[in-house]
């Protein structure tokens, strides 16, 4: 039987485990300073989420869990890379809604993403869909925010797909033309 998340969360808000408490921030960390940034009590959220998940995942018992942190190495470096793992666990798993793509598109979190935006924006400009600016750009942020959640787990993928099809501003062209084609010229 699993260790229960809600135990393990528990330990991580009463410090009762300091090691639980250092990997939930250095994963809080980490989360802050990709696009998925939320702001600090959600990014901590988010993590200790990750955290209990991973640990009730792959540990029986808390002995178990201590055992594995002592055979990675001493001190600060076990945690370091036993939070790798962790935050590299809750990349994959993590889910791209419709919602949290829109929301990393308009406060311009992943650069790629909105750059792609304003391709389909534009594309939509020269076509005759074009219904000004801001609407283009909404209709666009929809297209991309749709196109990705329907077609990716999570943004390892997302990234995976734009360096297959390039560098640079070749693979985010490519990828806009396939979102535009998809929603724009298949209504035609």
């Amino acid at each position: 039987m699993p260790i229960d998340k809600e135990l393990i969360k528990s330990k991580i808000h009463s410090t009762e485990d300091i090691s639980l408490k250092t990997i939930a921030d250095i994963i809080a960390y980490k989360i802050y300073e990709s696009p998925e940034n939320m702001g600090p009590e959600s990014n901590f959220s988010v993590a200790t989420e990750a955290v209990s998940q991973y640990v009730s995942e792959n540990f029986k018992d808390f002995d178990s869990f201590k055992a594995h942190l002592s055979q990675l190495d001493k001190g600060m470096k076990s945690i370091n890379e036993f939070a790798d793992t962790v935050y590299n666990y809750y990349q994959d798993k993590q889910l791209l809604s419709f919602e949290i793509i829109k929301n990393m598109i308009s406060r311009a979190n992943e650069m790629n993403l909105k750059m792609i935006t304003d391709i389909v924006a534009y594309k939509i400009y020269q076509s005759p869909d074009d219904k000004g600016p801001e609407l283009n750009f909404i209709s666009a942020e929809t297209f991309v925010a749709q196109y990705l959640s329907e077609n990716f787990k999570n943004l390892r993928e997302f990234r995976r797909c734009l360096s297959d099809l390039g560098k640079g501003s070749y693979a985010l062209e490519a990828f806009a033309d396939l979102v535009y084609k998809y929603y724009c010229q298949k209504k035609n």
